[in-house]
């Protein structure tokens, strides 16, 4: 579903993002993977496109390059080229891994040191009950405590469920981890995140019992937050496909797939995407908030703490056929409130620019 966008519109400097899935293959078979990663998957996009795909990124204006997958230590040397060549073109770089590869501090020191030395300025790590099967936290930990002897920020985002055997505070029994942070510097460079983990078919249903607060409903909708992924983070699939968001659930919705980029630019198929009122909207209100409002048109629509993740919304936005037909119908009612407050949203990050009474 697209709703085409008036002519009157002045297209933004967005995106700022790049991320890069040279495979999904994974050293770990997660149930629910959102992508279906696992170690049997072969393919990756040949390192020549890669590099490519870097180039056209810093010649959009993208300032962030993130490395994921699959697992993005996969690529071995060529993941140390890229590095290099996206830091030699300005752009800040990232990693985001299931550190497979910290089998020891010192080994997660060494390698971590020579992505550091290519210019890797970040890192992201992953992990709770589904990864740690195949993934033991002492590797998580070993990451981290590297990351911090390297002065290098580094998150943890932690899957949440409804029967979480793992926990972030579970992390702090590993004395080595507790020492580190007790360094205020380290403190700084260390985030923790927690993400509710999404249930990819019907077939392995994921457990939200004790999850209340992080399903939307009408009583918190008021506090949920926009998109900050669609429109601002591109993602080149292993099928060099681009998409309009880094979302779970983007290769489940047909509309955020933006086209081949083996024979379209970037460019050109980023700026097919600002053509759609609906993107345009969820980025500026998030489709949680998309749900609530046309529930209101439609009373049939059901939507209230059933979704506990914003992509998972984000994909009964799109799959729901009440939904749809209400966006059909009613769009213009909120068409020009949208692109005021999308104009605001971007202009606001770029320059700075302050509401007065």
């Amino acid at each position: 579903m697209t709703v085409n966008t008036p002519l009157i519109f002045e297209k933004i400097e967005i995106p700022n993002t790049l991320t890069v899935l040279h495979t999904y293959q994974c050293t770990a078979a997660c149930k629910n993977c959102c992508f279906g990663s696992n170690p049997s998957i072969k393919g990756r996009i040949p390192q020549e496109r890669i590099k490519k795909y870097i180039h056209d990124a810093a010649e959009m204006g993208i300032k962030l390059l993130v490395f994921s997958g699959g697992e993005a230590f996969l690529m071995k040397e060529d993941l140390d080229e890229n590095i290099s060549f996206a830091s030699s073109l300005g752009l800040v770089t990232r990693i985001v891994t299931n550190a497979y590869w910290a089998t020891s501090e010192e080994v997660a020191l060494n390698r971590l040191g020579k992505l550091k030395q290519k210019g890797l300025r970040e890192i992201n790590f992953s992990t709770g009950d589904f990864h740690q099967e195949f993934v033991p936290i002492e590797r998580i930990i070993n990451g981290i405590l590297a990351a911090l002897r390297l002065n290098m920020p580094c998150a943890l985002m932690i899957e949440v469920s409804g029967n979480n055997k793992f926990t972030k505070e579970m992390l702090f029994r590993d004395a080595r981890l507790s020492n580190a942070l007790n360094d205020r510097k380290n403190k700084q460079l260390f985030h923790i995140l927690e993400s509710p983990w999404i249930s990819m078919n019907t077939d392995t249903p994921v457990n939200y019992d004790g999850c209340g607060n992080y399903f939307a409903n009408r009583d918190n909708i008021n506090g949920r937050k926009r998109c900050s992924s669609i429109l601002s983070t591109l993602v080149v699939d292993p099928d060099e496909n681009l998409s309009a968001c880094c979302g779970l659930t983007r290769h489940l919705i047909p509309e955020l797939q933006l086209g081949s980029l083996k024979n379209n630019s970037m460019k050109v198929l980023f700026d097919s995407a600002l053509e759609d009122f609906l993107k345009i909207w969820i980025f500026t209100d998030g489709p949680e908030k998309i749900l609530a409002w046309a529930s209101e048109k439609d009373r049939s629509i059901d939507w209230e703490n059933k979704y506990a993740h914003i992509c998972d919304a984000c994909r009964a936005l799109y799959k729901d056929p009440k939904v749809r037909n209400v966006i059909r119908n009613h769009y213009s009612e909120k068409v020009t409130d949208v692109y005021f407050r999308y104009w605001l949203l971007t202009k606001h990050n770029s320059t700075e620019l302050t509401l007065s009474q």
